[in-house]
């Protein structure tokens, strides 16, 4: 029984020994080999258009009537906030179908457009910055900015 083991033993060691040597023959290795991992690198990020662009974006709103009633004349104002990192240069502001211009915007920059109107009241206010598409922008889907309320009530009107 022992030397049948032992034949068994034999015959295993040879077998593995073959199947050892196919595998080389064929390109692969019986044991994988460790593979060396490159040390890490801090890869260079080359400067690119898009980290460079300005950021045009509404931020607030203020209607202002000249005087009661309140149908009569006035301005909307919006604030622009530039959240980009480059400059924006000359671009049009539309609010309420009227249009204003601004020379430009420095990076992280504020500035106001307003438009006159001649009646209200204002029910709402409709912008867009930047609406002649002048500046290229990091994200130009940020640029319009619209709310409806409800207008103030009448002035009251005085008693004789």
């Amino acid at each position: 029984m022992i030397i049948s083991r032992s034949k068994k033993f034999l015959m295993i060691c040879v077998v593995v020994w073959l199947v050892g040597w196919a595998l080389v023959a064929c390109g692969e290795t019986a044991v994988p080999t460790p593979t060396s991992i490159p040390p890490t690198e801090t890869p260079t990020i080359p400067a690119t258009l898009a980290t460079q662009l300005p950021d045009l974006e509404i931020g607030s709103y203020t209607v202002t009537y000249e005087d009661c009633p309140w149908g009569g004349p006035g301005t909307v104002a919006v604030s622009i906030d530039n959240f980009g990192v480059g400059d924006a240069g000359p671009f049009e502001v539309t609010i309420n179908n009227g249009t204003t211009n601004l020379d430009g915007l420095g990076s992280l920059g504020e500035a106001e457009a307003a438009v006159s109107f001649e009646s209200g009241p204002i029910g709402g206010i409709n912008a867009e910055v930047d609406s002649a598409q002048q500046v290229v922008e990091v994200d130009e889907t940020n640029n319009t900015y619209s709310i409806m309320f409800t207008p103030p009530p009448p002035c009251a009107t005085p008693t004789p």
